[in-house]
C-alpha cells in the first residue's frame, strides 16, 4: 500500500517550489524545496502566538529569554503572502539565549501540495534570526520524504521590528532512501524471514521427538 501511494503521488504534475537533483542511479533521492514562511505575531489573526511569558530580566527590559510561540505559519510558493499555498509549518520555538537574539526551533514543514500532499519534514536546531543567512537541520520525515536527512538554508526577506512580522526564505536540500533501493531492503528481510521459518519448523519438530523419548524413558 504504501509503495503504491508513492507511486501515485510520483505520478502527479511536478510543482515549481520543488525539483529533483539526483541523476535517479544513487542510493538517494535529492529533493530541493524552495518556500518562503510567513510567521506574523500581530493582527486579529495571528500565526504565531505567545504560550510562555519570557523570564523576568532586570538587566535587560528587551529580553525575551525563555518566551515560548506556538506556530501554524503558512508556506508560500513566493514571498507574496497571497500566493500559492504549498504548506504549513506547525510547531513552535523557544527564545534560548539571555544575549543573543537566538531562537530554538521544533518544526513541522506539513506540505499540501502537488505530489507532496500529505508529506513532512521535521526540522530542529538553533535559528540566529538576526544573522542574515542560517542553516537548520532536516532530522527526519514522512510520506515522500521518509527517513529523510538534510538542511536549511534560512534567508530573512522582510522583517517588521515593530511587529515582529517576518517572511523568510527557506532552500531546503533532502536526502532520501531511493525507492529501488528500499525495495531491495524489503525483498531481502521477506526473503530472511521466508528461509527461517523452515528452519523453525524443524527445530519445534526435533523439540518433540527429543520431548518424547523423555517421557517414554519415565514409563
Amino acid at each position: 500500500m504504501a509503495f503504491s501511494t508513492q507511486y501515485a503521488q510520483a505520478q502527479q504534475p511536478p510543482v515549481r517550489w520543488a525539483k529533483r537533483l539526483d541523476s535517479g542511479t544513487g542510493p538517494d533521492t535529492v529533493t530541493n524545496l524552495q518556500f518562503y514562511f510567513h510567521d506574523t505575531p500581530s493582527g486579529s489573526n495571528p500565526t504565531a502566538v505567545q504560550i510562555v511569558k519570557p523570564v523576568a530580566n532586570a538587566s535587560d527590559s528587551n529580553s525575551f529569554f525563555g518566551a515560548v510561540v506556538m506556530v501554524d505559519d503558512p508556506l508560500t510558493e513566493t514571498a507574496d503572502a497571497g500566493s500559492k499555498l504549498v504548506g504549513r509549518a506547525q510547531g513552535m520555538y523557544t527564545f534560548s539565549s539571555r544575549n543573543e537574539s537566538a531562537i530554538v526551533m521544533s518544526i513541522s514543514l506539513g506540505f499540501t501540495d502537488g505530489p507532496y500532499n500529505g508529506s513532512s519534514l521535521s526540522v530542529m536546531g538553533k535559528n540566529m534570526v538576526m544573522n542574515p543567512t542560517r542553516e537548520l537541520p532536516v532530522l527526519g520525515g514522512t510520506g515522500m520524504f521518509r527517513m529523510a536527512r538534510g538542511y536549511a538554508v534560512l534567508k530573512t526577506v522582510t522583517f517588521n521590528t515593530t511587529s515582529g512580522d517576518a517572511v523568510v526564505n527557506y532552500n531546503v536540500t533532502v536526502y532520501t532512501p531511493a525507492t529501488g533501493e528500499s525495495g531491495q531492503v524489503s525483498s531481502a528481510l521477506s526473503s530472511s524471514s521466508s528461509s527461517s521459518s523452515p528452519r523453525m519448523m524443524m527445530r519445534g519438530r526435533w523439540w518433540m521427538v527429543g520431548a518424547a523419548i523423555a517421557a517414554a524413558a519415565f514409563l
